[in-house]
C-alpha cells in the first residue's frame, strides 16, 4: 500500500509484505558463531520482543483487545510472546513471528524443506497420501496420493500414537516409510528432507461431460511469481482446449499470495466484470482506515464462464476462501467436498533484523459486502475426500459428484463415510502442519 510507511514509528522496517496463511512455524534456535544453541537472550531477541509489541499495538487488527499493561521481556522468546498475545482475541489463530531467512526463502522462491509428501486419515483410520509433490524427494522416490502408510520406521502405525507420527514425520530430518500401493503391492521407502521447489498446480486435465468441456486441476498453493506461471500455462491450454466448465480444486490449500489470488480472480471471472466491479476491500482497525482499499477487477484471458465449481475441505483456508468469496457476485459457484477452514483476515509481515513480525492486521469483505466466515465457508454438496484414488480419477469422490452435476444438474452424493470425532482431531493437526506461509512482496 502507499501509506504504508505511515505506520514505522520510531522503527526501521526492509520492507512490508501482505500475505493470507494458517501456518504455525518452528523457528529456528539462535546459535552461536559456533553453531552450539545459546542458552542467553541476545539483545536481538530482546529487540524483536519490544518491536512485536509496538506493532501489535498499532497494526493488530483487534489492538483494542490488548492488555492496556504488558511486559514483552517476561518471555524468552518472540514465539511465545505472540502466543500470548493472541490469546486476547480468541478469533486469532493466525498471527505469527519467525525467521527472516525461513520465511524469505519460502516465499521468494517456493522452496520449502521437508519430505515432500502430506498424509491423512480416512473413514477406516487407515493414513493415506493426500498429496506429493513431484520435484520432493517422495516425488522422486514415485510415492503417489492415495498410497496407504502402513510403517514408519518398521513399526506399524497402528500401534503408534499420534504424538509420535507427527514426530516421525514432521519433526525427523530422514525417515523410513512404508506402504501399500492402489494395487495391493507394498514398497518401503527411505527419504530424507530436502530442499525443493514446489509444483503448485499438482494436476489438470480436461474432461468431455454431456457435450461440455471440462477443465480441472488441482492447486495446492499460492506461492506469488511461480504459482501465477502455472497457472497461466494451464489456463492457456484450456482455452485452447475450448473449456467452457471449470473445476478448481482447492481441497488442500491453505492459502497464501495475495496478488496470485488477484490474478487468478480475474482469469476465471467472466467477461461481464469492468474495471469498475469490485473484487473485494481491505479494512482495518480505526486507527488505520486510512489504509482501507478496494481492489477491482481487469478481467484477464479467454475464458468466459458462467459458472464455476470448487473443491474444499477444512484445509482450504485463506486466499482459497477470498477467491471464492470475491467469485460469488459474478459467477454461479458451487462448492464441493467439506466447510473451509474460515480465514477471513490476512497479516502485513514487517521484516525487523533477523525475523518477521506478523500480526492479523486486515479483513477482506467482496462487492456485496460479505465477510467475516470465520466458521468457514460451507459446501453446496458434502462429499468425503477420495483418498484411495489418485488425481484425475473420475471415480474420486469429489470429482465424480462434481462430473454428475454437470452431466445431471443435480447432486446425486453416494454415502459417505463418516470420520471418527478422533480422526477429525487428528486431521486438523495434520492440516495445520501441513500449511505453508506464502507471500506477496508489496
Amino acid at each position: 500500500m502507499s501509506n504504508m510507511a505511515k505506520l514505522i514509528i520510531g522503527m526501521t522496517v526492509a520492507f512490508c509484505i501482505a500475505l493470507f496463511s494458517c501456518k504455525q512455524n518452528n523457528l529456528d534456535p539462535q546459535t552461536t558463531s559456533n553453531g552450539s544453541t545459546s542458552s542467553n537472550t541476545s539483545a536481538t531477541t530482546a529487540d524483536i520482543r519490544d518491536s512485536l509489541w509496538l506493532y501489535m499495538q498499532d497494526v493488530y487488527l483487534w489492538y483494542d483487545k490488548l492488555p492496556t499493561t504488558f511486559n514483552p521481556r517476561s518471555y524468552a522468546d518472540p514465539e511465545s510472546e505472540m502466543d500470548a498475545l493472541r490469546t486476547y482475541q480468541t478469533l486469532d489463530r493466525w498471527s505469527f513471528v519467525e525467521k527472516a531467512s525461513t520465511f524469505n526463502s519460502y516465499f521468494s522462491d517456493g522452496e520449502t524443506q521437508d519430505f515432500g509428501f502430506w498424509i491423512k486419515y480416512d473413514a477406516n483410520n487407515d493414513l493415506r497420501v493426500r498429496y506429493v509433490y513431484a520435484q520432493s524427494p517422495a516425488g522422486k522416490a514415485g510415492v503417489e496420493r492415495g498410497w496407504k502408510l502402513t510403517t514408519l520406521n518398521g513399526q506399524s502405525v497402528k500401534s503408534m500414537t499420534d504424538d509420535a507420527i507427527v514426530s516421525a514425520f514432521y519433526d525427523a530430518t530422514s525417515t523410513t516409510f512404508g506402504f501399500e500401493k492402489s494395487d495391493g503391492t507394498t514398497s518401503t521407502v527411505a527419504l530424507t528432507a530436502a530442499t525443493y521447489t514446489m509444483n503448485t498446480v499438482l494436476f489438470n486435465k480436461t474432461y468431455d461431460v454431456a457435450g461440455r468441456k471440462v477443465g480441472y486441476f488441482v492447486f495446492n498453493s499460492f506461492t506469488g511469481t511461480p504459482s501465477q506461471n502455472e497457472l497461466k500455462a494451464v489456463l492457456s491450454n484450456f482455452e485452447s482446449a475450448g473449456v467452457n466448465e471449470l473445476i478448481v480444486d482447492l481441497r488442500y490449500n491453505g492459502g497464501g499470495d495475495v496478488e496470485t489470488q488477484i490474478m487468478l480472480a480475474n482469469a476465471l471471472a467472466p467477461t461481464s466484470v469492468t474495471k469498475s466491479s469490485v473484487m473485494f476491500s481491505y479494512l482495518h482497525n480505526t486507527k488505520l482506515s486510512q489504509w482501507n482499499e478496494t481492489i477491482r477487477f481487469s478481467k484477464t484471458g479467454a475464458l468466459n464462464l458462467s459458472r464455476i465449481f470448487f473443491i474444499t475441505s477444512s484445509a482450504s483456508a485463506s486466499a482459497s476462501e477470498l477467491l471464492i468469496n470475491n467469485l460469488k457476485p459474478y459467477l454461479d459457484v458451487k462448492t464441493i467436498g467439506s466447510t473451509t477452514h474460515g480465514k477471513p483476515v490476512g497479516m502485513y509481515g514487517f521484516e525487523v533484523m533477523d525475523y518477521v513480525i506478523a500480526p492479523i492486521a486486515f479483513k477482506t469483505v467482496n462487492a456485496q459486502n460479505v465477510g467475516d466466515y470465520y466458521t468457514g465457508l460451507a459446501v453446496d454438496a458434502a462429499v468425503s475426500d477420495g483418498l484411495s484414488k489418485n488425481w484425475g480419477d473420475t471415480q474420486e469422490n469429489c470429482l465424480a459428484a462434481t462430473l454428475n452435476y454437470i452431466q445431471t444438474g443435480s447432486f446425486t452424493v453416494a454415502s459417505n463415510a463418516r470420520l471418527s470425532a478422533e480422526q477429525v482431531t487428528m486431521n486438523q493437526t495434520l492440516d495445520k502442519k501441513m500449511v505453508k506461509n506464502t507471500v506477496v512482496r508489496r
